[in-house]
């Protein structure tokens, strides 16, 4: 798992954006959560980065990429891409 988490993780960086699943329904899936992942699930709309994410929530971007990763793992998020995010 920790392998599976780490390779995640280096698959982005601190400018990248994620959204919740289409398929899924964020405050529905965010009662279900801890409260410390809670607020990042609710941060992620799209547009904001990792960093941005990390300064809202006053964690580190590596505390915040862990989080996002295990997301991706069970498919809670998925990753914005630069196009897609400016339009």
């Amino acid at each position: 798992m920790i392998s599976v988490l780490r390779t995640q993780q280096s698959a982005f960086d601190a400018s990248t954006t994620f959204r919740v699943a289409p398929s899924l329904q964020a405050s529905a899936l965010a009662s279900q959560l801890p409260r410390r992942e809670r607020w990042v699930l609710l941060l992620l709309d799209g547009k904001r980065s990792v960093a941005t994410v990390a300064r809202l929530t006053q964690r580190s971007e590596l505390d915040v990429a862990s989080t996002l990763a295990r997301f991706l793992h069970l498919g809670y998020i998925e990753p914005v891409h630069a196009v897609e995010s400016w339009q």
